[in-house]
C-alpha cells in the first residue's frame, strides 16, 4: 500500500537519489519554464520507486520533497555569502562562529539543521537549480540590453566558453551577420525617386525580428552551456570513488544497536580524511567495520 504523505519517511540515499533522477530529467522534453511537466513527473515517480522498492511514494510526496530540497539549497545558498561565514568544500558545510550563526538561523530559519553539519547534496542541487531559479546566476531569462546600432553586442569578451562553445554574442561570430544588420540599419530612410520617408511599422518590425533573433541565439547558447555542465557532473570521476556520501550511505545502514547515534555522529569528523574513507569503504565485513570505527572514534577523542 503507498504511505500517506505526512507517514514519508527520507533518508538521505533517498534525497540523493531523487536529485540525481531531477538532473537525469533536467531537460526539455521532461522540463519546461515552469518545472517538470507531467510526462517528467510520471517518469521520475517510476524511476524512483523502481530504485527504491521499499518507497512507494506518491508523486505528491516526491514533488513536497523536490520543494524541500530545493528551499534548503537556496537558504545555504544565500547564507554561506554572508559576511564572516566561511565553506568547506570537501563538506559542503558551513564555517561561522557561533554569533554569526545564530544570525544565520534568524534570518535563513532552514540553515538551522546544517549547523556543524554537511549539506551533501549541494553540489547536485546546484547544478540542478542553478540557471532555473531567479536569482539572475546562470538565469536565461537575466538577459542584458542588446544595442542593435553598436559593433558590440556581445554580453562577453570571448567567442567561446570554457567548454569551447561557441558564443553567438562575440563580436568575432559571424561578421558576416553582423555587418549585413548594420548596413540594414544604415540605410536611407527616404526614396530617391520620390523623397517619401520609408513606413515607419516596417522599420520597426524588422528591428522585433533581429531582436528576435538574438535573444534566441542567446537562450540556445546557455541551454548548450547549461546541459554541457550537468554532464559534466554526471560523469564518474576515479577520485569519486571514495567519497563521503558514499560513507555516509553506508554509516547510515548500520543498525543502533551496534553504533549508536552519537558514535554516528562523531564518525562523520573520520570521513574528512581520504585514508579513512577508503579504509571504511573497502572493509565489507560489517563487524569488523563497526570494530575499526569505534577504534577509531576512540583513538580521535584521546588525542
Amino acid at each position: 500500500m503507498v504511505k500517506e504523505t505526512s507517514r514519508a519517511s527520507w533518508s538521505h540515499s533517498y534525497e540523493r537519489g531523487l536529485a540525481e533522477l531531477l538532473v537525469e530529467h533536467n531537460v526539455p522534453v521532461y522540463r519546461g519554464q515552469n518545472g517538470w511537466v507531467a510526462e517528467g513527473w510520471k517518469s521520475i515517480v517510476s524511476k524512483f520507486n523502481l530504485k527504491f522498492p521499499s518507497a512507494q511514494f506518491t508523486k505528491q510526496q516526491i514533488q513536497e520533497k523536490e520543494k524541500d530540497m530545493k528551499a534548503n539549497y537556496k537558504a545555504v545558498r544565500d547564507a554561506r555569502k554572508q559576511s564572516g561565514t566561511g565553506w568547506d568544500d570537501s563538506l559542503s558545510m558551513i564555517i561561522a562562529e557561533p554569533i554569526i550563526w545564530e544570525k544565520l538561523k534568524k534570518d535563513y530559519p532552514r540553515v538551522n539543521r546544517y549547523e556543524g553539519k554537511p549539506f551533501l547534496l549541494f553540489p547536485i542541487l546546484a547544478s540542478l537549480y542553478e540557471g532555473s531559479i531567479a536569482t539572475g546566476d546562470l538565469n536565461f531569462l537575466s538577459i542584458p540590453s542588446v544595442d542593435l546600432t553598436s559593433d558590440v553586442v556581445s554580453p562577453t569578451d570571448s567567442s567561446t566558453n570554457q567548454h569551447g562553445m561557441l558564443n553567438p554574442f562575440s563580436t568575432t561570430h559571424d561578421a558576416g551577420q553582423s555587418s549585413n544588420m548594420h548596413g540594414q540599419e544604415a540605410e536611407p530612410t527616404t526614396s530617391a525617386s520620390s523623397g517619401q520617408k520609408v513606413d515607419e511599422p516596417v522599420k520597426k518590425k524588422r528591428k522585433q525580428s533581429q531582436i528576435a533573433q538574438v535573444l534566441e541565439d542567446y537562450v540556445d547558447f546557455k541551454k548548450q552551456q547549461s546541459q554541457t555542465f550537468v554532464e559534466e557532473m554526471k560523469e564518474p570521476k576515479q577520485k569519486d570513488q571514495f567519497t563521503i556520501a558514499s560513507c555516509v550511505a553506508a554509516l547510515e545502514t548500520i543498525e543502533e544497536e551496534e553504533l549508536s547515534i552519537a558514535e554516528k555522529s562523531k564518525a562523520l569528523r573520520l570521513f574528512k580524511c581520504q585514508l579513512n574513507r577508503e579504509i571504511f569503504l573497502n572493509t565489507k565485513d560489517p563487524i569488523l567495520r563497526t570494530f575499526w570505527l569505534k577504534e577509531e572514534i576512540s583513538a580521535m577523542e584521546k588525542a
